[in-house]
């Protein structure tokens, strides 16, 4: 090889040395230089993938991670279970105690009807309304101006039913803030304050509207459940004026329709057993009459009829005492159990309407606690609980 041509050689072997070595160096560059950006950007992408919660309470707004979302929910369904059973135990015990108070002056004066039917007056104008074919109505009439007027039992169950509204009202409303102030502890727990002029990137969930809505109630609400439950009124009242004077006729049509005020088949047993005891009770006190008075003449008779109608009250009153004796407890203990068993179904009844209320709207503030762990946005149960 000629020195021209060698010198060629080296020529390209340099070229082509020189042009990769650089192309080396621009692919080490551009693999640094991608790495060096990635890292760079990495930390400014990740910052949105955390969801932020933002809870308003007392008109303060607070910022939850994404990762306490669910703590919170879950101590706060706790909380209000809590909350939902000393509710639920204070109710019973309330309507108990209310109901007991109202029917206790009914029960003070079921001896005062006793006392009335166990006389020759109460006898004898039973008697008059058998004749006249009324005597079921009127021992009912008796029993209500003897018993349920006096005892005022109307008055006492509209008093207890404007009470009790005012008391379940008050409790939601004391649950709201035992729930604000269990709210504000858990959220120094699980979230901060939103600062000043720091932006929000997230879910915006208002406890203050949510808890207002969840716990309260309308008057006219819990009216209209009272009308439908204890008297199965038409939808369109809306006032339950006048509620416990119906619950009252109730009471008394439940008392009247006991063993004690089926009396035409036992008024006839009485009249035949007395029948007996008047015959020679009447004879004999005619012939007592009699012999005191004048043996002759018109003074005679007189005095006879006399003795004979001393006589026949003489042994009415004696049928009456020893009926009494035997019968006045059961005839009383029948009464008042009447009147139990309609103390036990308003109970029961009440219990429906009130417990039911407010298991409703703790039901609604739970799931919106439950929602906090999933997808609070705008999701509000206690809508669901408005529509009913």
């Amino acid at each position: 090889m000629t020195e021209h041509g060698r010198a060629s050689g080296r020529f390209w072997l340099g070229f082509f040395a020189v042009i990769l070595l650089l192309a080396l160096v621009a692919a080490f560059a551009l693999l640094k230089g991608g790495r060096q950006l990635a890292e760079k950007q990495l930390p400014q992408a990740a910052a949105p993938v955390q969801r932020l919660l933002y809870l308003v309470l007392n008109g303060r707004e607070y910022v939850i991670p994404e990762a306490h979302r669910l703590e919170l929910s879950l101590a706060l369904q706790e909380h209000l279970g809590e909350e939902q059973q000393d509710q639920q135990q204070w109710l019973e015990s309330r309507i108990d105690s209310a109901v007991d108070a109202a029917f206790a002056p009914v029960h003070d004066r079921v001896g005062d009807f006793a006392d009335w039917y166990y006389s020759l007056t109460g006898e004898y104008l039973r008697y008059a309304h058998a004749i006249g074919g009324d005597m079921g109505d009127y021992l009912q009439e008796q029993l209500e101006n003897t018993v349920f007027l006096p005892a005022a039992l109307d008055t006492n169950l509209d008093n207890l039913f404007e009470s009790l509204d005012a008391d379940v009202r008050s409790r939601l409303q004391q649950s709201g803030i035992r729930m604000t102030e269990n709210l504000e502890v858990l959220l120094r727990e699980y979230a901060r304050p939103l600062g000043v002029g720091e932006p929000r990137l997230g879910e915006s969930l208002d406890l203050d509207v949510l808890l207002a809505d969840s716990l309260s109630v309308s008057a006219k609400d819990i009216n209209r459940q009272l009308l439908s439950v204890l008297v199965a009124a038409g939808a369109g009242m809306a006032v339950a004026k006048g509620l416990g004077a119906l619950i009252m006729k109730k009471t008394l049509t439940k008392v009247a329709s006991g063993k004690s005020f089926h009396l035409a088949a036992s008024l006839l047993g009485k009249l035949a057993a007395k029948s007996a005891l008047k015959g020679g009770g009447a004879l004999a006190g005619a012939s007592s009459g009699a012999a005191l008075c004048s043996p002759t003449g018109p003074g005679a008779l007189v005095c006879g009829a006399v003795g004979g109608l001393i006589a026949w009250l003489a042994v009415d009153k004696a049928a009456i005492e020893l009926d009494e004796a035997l019968n006045r407890d059961a005839f009383e203990a029948d009464i008042h159990a009447a009147i139990d068993a309609q103390q036990s179904l308003l109970k029961r009844q009440l219990q429906e309407v009130y417990g039911g209320l407010l298991a409703r709207k703790m039901a609604a503030a739970g799931q919106s606690a439950a929602d906090l762990g999933a997808r609070p946005g705008s999701m509000r149960p206690v809508d669901l609980l408005q529509k009913q």
